[in-house]
């Protein structure tokens, strides 16, 4: 069968073993994409998370264990593989991903082969990623104006037409304001708890807010896992309110999550899209994000939140303050979010433009129908 004559089909190539925003947003556009009609598979390592959760969902999972860059081995079964499902359209993760999918597609006769850029780093100039990104990659999808520009910077030998612009989309019937959170003021992070993320200037931040008299002391509340959960557990038991930093752990219902608190802390130093910023502001939450990579473009400073130079606890904790001393302008910055959210980067818009950047022939690579 040509690839010309196929029908549309869309392959998911991550070997990435933890859970992670690339994940969520692969499982979660997968899902949507079933919901319309489309076949969707996944290439997943046997021990995934990813593969755990897509079969829990009746999604199609093709184990697959990718551990050496470009290992021929691996290659010619996912070519194989894809050969014998007639998949038209694939979308690989990491650049180790890339280095297997990329030729698995084209010897497989692919029309569609895309890299997805889901952090805000550098290309390497070496001649592996030329030959993958450039000449096998038939473009690479990046998910802020931030990333896009990091890619062309330190990858000039890239055609600019190659890299293609997708935000994550938001369910904004799952993203919605809950009721008004009552009682003493929360802030929430939520995300891997890693040095990236802020974690050290949130923690020292608070250090100060812990020692301020409140007339109705703040909470705080942390939502994921990672290398400084032991730190973070350390430093609590110093604080002189410890009761009142709450470690949560992973949270799956994070949409709840977001509804109880009445600001979000991301200072991150780096992001690829900043899912987290866009998903509490859909809950008319506002965020005190870092001044770094794609915030700016979700975080848009003193409109729907504000943004801290990334690194500086002492940035951090003025603009927490200002937002805990001063509901009403909290108020404001989180209901000019969700209308940001559902103008920029609602999930049916971005959808349709993944559609028609992979071959659906239904819709236009910007995402109109056809």
């Amino acid at each position: 069968m040509s690839s010309a004559s196929r029908p549309y089909r869309i392959s998911f190539v991550n070997s990435m073993r933890s859970w992670g925003g690339a994940e969520v947003w692969m499982l979660e556009t997968a899902l949507a994409l079933r919901d319309r009609g489309c076949d969707v598979e996944f290439v997943t390592n046997p021990d995934s998370e990813l593969r755990r959760r897509a079969e829990a969902e009746g999604l199609p999972v093709k184990a697959l264990t990718i551990r050496i860059d470009g290992a021929p081995w691996t290659i010619a079964a996912l070519a194989t593989h894809l050969k014998k499902t007639g998949a038209t359209a694939l979308v690989a993760n990491r650049t180790k991903d890339v280095k297997v999918a990329a030729p698995a597609g084209r010897l497989a006769g692919m029309p569609c082969v895309l890299a997805t850029r889901e952090s805000d780093f550098p290309l390497k100039d070496r001649l592996d990623y030329r030959w993958n990104f450039q000449v096998l990659c038939t473009g690479i999808l990046v998910n802020s104006l931030a990333t896009r520009k990091t890619i062309l910077d330190s990858g000039p030998w890239l055609d600019l037409d190659r890299v293609h612009l997708l935000y994550k989309g938001i369910d904004i019937d799952r993203f919605v304001p809950g009721p008004a959170p009552s009682g003493r003021p929360v802030v929430g992070a939520v995300g891997q708890l890693i040095a990236r993320k802020g974690i050290p200037e949130l923690m020292q931040a608070w250090t100060a807010i812990d020692a301020q008299e409140w007339e109705q002391r703040p909470v705080l509340r942390l939502a994921g896992e990672g290398i400084l959960q032991e730190d973070l557990e350390r430093w609590r038991e110093g604080l002189r309110h410890p009761e009142d930093v709450e470690l949560l752990g992973y949270t799956e219902n994070v949409e709840n999550f977001y509804q109880g608190l009445h600001i979000l802390a991301m200072p991150s130093h780096a992001e690829g899209f900043g899912l987290a910023a866009a998903e509490a502001l859909a809950c008319e939450v506002p965020v005190v994000a870092g001044d770094a990579s794609s915030l700016p473009e979700i975080v848009v400073d003193g409109e729907t939140g504000l943004l801290v130079p990334p690194g500086n606890s002492d940035a951090l904790l003025a603009a927490l303050l200002k937002l805990l001393k001063d509901p009403a302008l909290a108020r404001r910055l989180g209901l000019a979010g969700r209308e940001l959210v559902m103008d920029r980067y609602p999930r049916e818009k971005t959808l349709n433009r993944f559609l028609g950047l992979t071959g659906h022939p239904e819709f236009t690579p910007e995402g109109k129908p056809r």
